[in-house]
């Protein structure tokens, strides 16, 4: 079972290779202690999570985690269960570059300056992820190590559904775009003819993690759902490679 913030979900679960990793949850989840998600555990090694039904439930305060700098966030299985039960789809780039003549927003939720070096045509950045703010010991600790990497240090808008809100109206049909858009589904369609049904993927126990399906839950929490809120297939990188307009 998972315990999401309001309410419960079931996984199926399948055993894989045991190791161990530790959760830190944040205060508010520890406030709310109980009986969490089951069967489930992260992969440190191949860094992803799966299913393995010998893990008994963690406590409940595992399902938020707290970072030393930056808002907590919700563990990436509770945001697959969640978007799957609520049944969010997805578009291809050519459905979504007809639904925006349709009333639809598409919404850009990279970087700013990813966004401004060059995105889709007609979209709007609304980035789920923006530099680091504070000065923090931890803030600085974290600019400090993506400087040595060139890079500049980002952190989760603590308050997503409100920024877009205020950005769009309440309900506004929105097609959600990342880099590379991510998957709900947890099997590979291959070989159609032999595997009708799909293949099992050990890396797609909860799909594939991406910046616009965490944004969509954070909306769906906030009241949109799967009839004004959808997430565009490989994201921007296949938007740019069929040659879809740009800007």
């Amino acid at each position: 079972m998972i315990l999401g913030a309001q309410k419960r979900y079931v996984l199926s679960t399948r055993p894989q290779e045991r190791t161990s990793h530790i959760l830190k949850a944040a205060p508010e989840a520890k406030k709310k202690a109980g009986k969490g998600p089951s069967g489930i555990r992260f992969d440190g090694t191949m860094l992803r999570w799966v299913r393995d039904d010998r893990i008994g439930e963690l406590p409940k305060d595992s399902v938020v985690i707290e970072t030393k700098t930056g808002s907590s966030y919700t563990i990436w299985p509770v945001v697959h269960t969640l978007l799957t039960e609520k049944g969010l789809k997805s578009v291809t780039p050519s459905q979504a570059l007809k639904m925006q003549s349709q009333g639809w927003t598409l919404v850009d939720v990279r970087i700013d300056g990813d966004y401004d070096a060059l995105h889709a045509a007609g979209a709007v950045n609304i980035p789920l992820f923006r530099f680091v703010q504070g000065n923090s010991f931890w803030d600085n600790v974290k600019k400090f190590a993506m400087a040595s990497f060139a890079m500049k240090a980002t952190e989760r808008d603590p308050d997503y559904a409100g920024t877009v809100g205020s950005t769009l109206k309440k309900g506004q049909k929105i097609m959600l775009m990342c880099a590379i858009g991510g998957t709900l589904g947890t099997r590979l369609m291959l070989r159609p003819d032999k595997y009708p049904k799909g293949i099992d993927d050990p890396d797609r126990n909860f799909g594939r993690e991406s910046r616009c399906l965490k944004a969509a839950y954070e909306l769906m929490q906030s009241g949109w759902n799967n009839g004004n809120l959808v997430f565009v297939e490989g994201g921007f990188q296949q938007w740019k490679y069929q040659d879809l307009p740009l800007e």
